[in-house]
């Protein structure tokens, strides 16, 4: 891969080694492993909406298969997040004050995305907390299905809004 580069530093306690990556400009493998991740977050979603409407109006048991669902949910937001950041930080989104007030592409990703993405993280925090906590099954599908498809929708006009435009 071009401009991949790998970098160990055995600082002053060899048994302690840190390993970084200094990508290109474009941070190919980040993107990459982001798209990855939206692809199996965005499986997990469905699975879990399809599953949460069946469990809550055919009145099913809340298994074992929705609660790995819920964290896997929840893990692969955290790893967007991660991996969003580290797309954030590259060189090209690096630019001065002038040059960002004049293209209002570059400031959306920084700004409202993020913002998005965060209070979508926050919500589906909330339903996992709210679901685990739940006296019934039904109840558990339902602040699953309530309170993921909220952060779906905002992931989802989060996205909208950069597609469509």
């Amino acid at each position: 891969m071009r401009g991949l580069r790998y970098s160990f530093n055995f600082a002053s306690n060899p048994s302690t080694m840190t390993f970084s990556f200094l990508f290109s400009g474009d941070h190919h493998l980040v993107k990459m492993i982001h798209t990855a991740i939206s692809m199996l977050f965005a499986l997990t979603a469905i699975t879990l909406f399809c599953r949460s409407l069946l469990g809550f109006f055919k009145r099913k048991p809340y298994l074992r298969t929705d609660t790995i669902l819920s964290w896997l949910f929840i893990v692969t937001l955290y790893l967007q997040l991660a991996f969003g950041l580290l797309l954030m930080v590259s060189p090209e989104q690096v630019t001065t004050q002038e040059l960002a007030e004049k293209m209002v592409a570059k400031r959306f990703w920084p700004v409202e995305h993020i913002i998005l993405m965060l209070f979508a993280l926050f919500i589906a925090n909330l339903g996992l907390v709210f679901s685990v906590n739940a006296a019934s099954d039904r109840l558990k599908h339902r602040k699953v299905l309530v309170y993921y498809s909220i952060a779906i929708l905002m992931i989802l006009l989060s996205l909208g809004s950069t597609y469509l435009r």
